[in-house]
């Protein structure tokens, strides 16, 4: 296997590593920022919401949950797929026994 061949390989990887390990986390931020509205600081040191986000922020902050949620769920069953075909016999994802 040439070097070529190796890297060829690994950039799939880093591409779903990246997606998956800082992707994810990164889009929960963001659904977080667009959760939070305006806030501010009162003397004592509080944080206090002055107004809450527009429904549009929520709307999508919410979709991007739901893909998160998601992406969750799919991880969990591709980890899963070949427990799954040999208790039921369900080919999942047309991968299992790979």
């Amino acid at each position: 296997m040439s070097f070529a061949d190796i890297f060829d390989k690994i950039i799939p990887v880093l591409m779903a590593g990246l997606v998956f390990g800082a992707g994810l986390p990164a889009l929960y931020a963001l659904g977080m920022r667009l959760l939070s509205g305006e806030t501010e600081y009162t003397a004592d040191g509080r944080l206090i919401e002055v107004s809450p986000a527009h429904g549009a922020a929520r709307a999508v902050a919410y979709v991007i949950f739901a893909f998160i949620v998601l992406m969750i769920i799919f991880g969990i069953l591709w980890i899963a797929k070949d427990f799954i075909y040999h208790s039921t016999g369900f080919n999942l994802f047309g991968l299992a026994g790979e």
